[in-house]
């Protein structure tokens, strides 16, 4: 049985708040308390309903305060966060830490944010639950088990993960108890791993992209070496699909994904934009758009770190 309370509805579009970029204008758009704030305040005035942040965000203190100026009622705010894969005793003190940051005293949706650390990072310190060991699998375990205490103890009303590939989703599904809500990964026409997506949709896995638009901001700093077009916005492909049904290059990527079942984190401090991203429900592509979108004569670039590494 999948980890949700009851019939918890979550939106279609929500706010992603995790910025790649750093203070000082490099590397993409930079998202501290600040930014976090406004573009909370404007997307909640604006319409949207759901916020995606994490423990290890800079954004993270925005959105709570942000949620709370904008004088919108908490019971209409769908709020997700993240923690790491630390252990259980640290993921309850992780969980206290985010409840006070984003000034509220439950979450709607709770995950862990990635299989482990990536092989060959380094910066980060290794938790007790990894030490001494080759795999992140004793720490999958303990991080779950912890957010499994805070389901049942109605803290939380969604438990699920991010970045975990089959092998992944399978070790906490064999444990037989119950099964990851959602599964946030890196999904965009550029990187689609469709048997993840199959596999989430047959156990009732709800797929959740972010960097659904492949992160244009911070894939232009990396340059054409790693990919031709890195905006894939200006792709002429999705571009003749926009200027078919009259909306923008953003939106059919968006609506591409929302046709496949998923829902869509887009991060943007553009109040425009948001609005663009909420309107993606006026239009259909056909089967023809879709397959166009899906293989697109472009190589398959990711632009975050890959999962698949991580044992």
């Amino acid at each position: 049985m999948n980890a949700v309370h009851g019939e918890v509805l979550m939106p279609v579009v929500g706010l992603g708040t995790g910025g790649y970029g750093n203070p000082n204008g490099t590397e993409g758009e930079y998202w501290g308390p600040e930014q976090a704030h406004n573009s909370t305040v404007v997307w909640l005035k604006l319409g949207g309903r759901r916020i995606d942040t994490a423990y290890g965000y800079g954004s993270r203190d925005g959105v709570g305060t942000g949620w709370v100026a904008s004088g919108v009622p908490r019971s209409e705010i769908f709020i997700t966060s993240k923690v790491d894969p630390s252990g259980y005793a640290e993921t309850l003190e992780e969980f206290a830490i985010t409840l006070k940051s984003l000034k509220t005293d439950y979450i709607d949706l709770l995950l862990i944010h990635w299989p482990g650390a990536q092989p060959g990072s380094s910066g980060q310190p290794i938790p007790s639950c990894k030490q001494g060991k080759s795999t992140w699998a004793d720490c999958r375990f303990q991080t779950w088990q912890a957010l499994t205490k805070l389901f049942d103890e109605k803290r939380v009303r969604a438990i699920g993960v991010s970045n975990f590939e089959v092998n992944h989703l399978l070790e906490i599904i064999n444990l037989n108890s119950s099964i990851p809500s959602v599964n946030q990964v890196e999904f965009h026409p550029y990187w689609h791993e469709d048997e993840l997506l199959d596999f989430c949709k047959k156990h009732n896995i709800t797929f959740n992209s972010y960097s659904p638009g492949g992160a244009p901001d911070h894939a232009v700093t990396l340059g054409p070496t790693w990919n031709p077009i890195p905006d894939m916005r200006k792709h002429p492909n999705i571009t003749q699909i926009a200027q078919k049904h009259q909306k923008t290059p953003a939106q059919v990527i968006y609506r591409w994904q929302w046709q496949q079942g998923i829902v869509i984190n887009p991060r943007t401090l553009n109040s425009i934009h948001m609005l663009e991203n909420l309107s993606i429900f006026d239009f259909e592509l056909d089967l023809q758009d879709m397959m166009t979108l899906a293989y697109l004569d472009h190589p398959i670039t990711k632009v975050g770190n890959d999962p698949r590494l991580i044992l």
